[in-house]
């Protein structure tokens, strides 16, 4: 048996909850090969992917084009996937075959489109999953840029090649979709104590941390100028941003597994997407968030936040001139959330997945 499973390069969400789900997938069922191709971070495939799993890569979709976390490039982003179509049919046509002659069992998808036209050209069993597909929100896009019906028709044709969707929580609308089993919440754990991350990264007991966290694609136009004032807290950024402060701490990749500082974190600051939220609610740290420019996933991980999370949004200004230390105060101060959340998605969607790979029916 052999799965073939597609990832979105967008960002690091899609990346996140499929390796957690297939590093599951193969602890529980190692008789079953699992094979990727993806665009994203060859770094981040290193660093949590089961090594056994070979990593190709191949550009299926285009996600949505960015200036920063901030802000969404909308009428680029169509006009961009309209320029892709032709790369696609050769995609398509180049994985079909490779599908067939390689003996793959059944195609999994985070969710490129072409990966289930693919599957269909080559007469194999698909599987999407995800809380969102591209449909969703290039429609939104194309309500204020009109004239790319073409493009929405694609990416819809493409979808309705798929058997089933795994829907993820903090979904949006799947129009194209006709058969959907809901799933737990896909999230990676910290495994290590906080106190233990802390004192290797020579935090003093007692002293408040804010890890910034902005996925692939940074953050732009910051002023770190105003966090200098917070003298009680410490906060952790990546090493390959180029930021200086006397209270910044720049943490080299591979040092500790992304979900520990999470875990070892007081407030995670962020803009809402899938993989920092559904990891803030899972370890059980606060998030103070800024908006992200009129995205339609957005609403729906704000919600999600409400409800499952300690939160706070800070409007762009304010966190790009870094006067955080109101807002981190006052969300300190907020009382915890009152409702669980199921955190076994990996496992759910791990045995869903290998029966299907062994012919069961979706």
């Amino acid at each position: 048996m052999k799965i073939r499973y597609y990832i979105s390069g967008h960002g690091l969400g899609h990346a996140s909850r499929s390796c957690q789900v297939i590093n599951t997938l193969r602890r529980r069922h190692p008789e079953i090969a699992v094979e990727v191709v993806s665009d994203a971070h060859s770094w981040f495939f290193a660093g949590f992917l089961d090594p056994a799993v070979p990593v190709r890569r191949r550009r299926l979709d285009l996600g949505v084009l960015q200036r920063g976390s901030l802000v969404m490039e909308e009428e680029a982003t169509l006009r961009a996937y309209r320029r892709f179509l032709p790369e696609r049919e050769r995609a398509v046509a180049e994985e079909a075959a490779s599908l067939r002659r390689e003996g793959v069992s059944l195609v999994v998808a985070d969710i490129p489109p072409a990966a289930f036209a693919a599957a269909k050209r080559a007469g194999l069993p698909a599987v999407a999953l995800g809380n969102f597909s591209w449909d969703w929100i290039y429609e939104d896009f194309a309500l204020r840029h009109r004239g790319y019906g073409d493009v929405l028709v694609s990416v819809r044709e493409d979808y309705a090649g798929a058997d089933l969707l795994l829907r993820l929580p903090f979904h949006g609308e799947f129009p194209a979709f006709s058969r959907i089993e809901d799933l737990p919440l896909v999230a990676r754990r910290g495994s290590l104590p906080p106190a233990e991350v802390r004192a290797r990264l020579g935090i003093p007991v007692g002293r408040r941390v804010g890890l910034l966290s902005f996925g692939g694609f940074g953050l732009e136009d910051f002023d770190f100028s105003g966090l200098a004032k917070l003298q009680d807290w410490t906060f952790l950024s990546g090493a390959d941003r180029p930021w200086t402060g006397p209270n910044l701490q720049l943490i080299p990749q591979g040092l500790f597994a992304y979900p520990d500082l999470v875990r070892a974190s007081d407030v995670v600051v962020t803009k809402p997407g899938y993989g920092i939220v559904s990891e803030a609610i899972a370890n059980g740290t606060a998030v103070l968030y800024t908006p992200r420019g009129d995205f339609r996933e957005q609403e729906v991980l704000v919600a999600a936040l409400k409800r499952y999370a300690r939160c706070r949004e800070i409007d762009n200004a304010a966190l790009l001139s870094g006067r955080w230390g109101a807002s981190l105060e006052a969300l300190l101060a907020q009382p915890g959330p009152r409702e669980p959340l199921a955190l076994d998605g990996d496992l759910v969607a791990a045995e869903r997945l290998a029966q299907l790979a062994g012919g069961v029916r979706a």
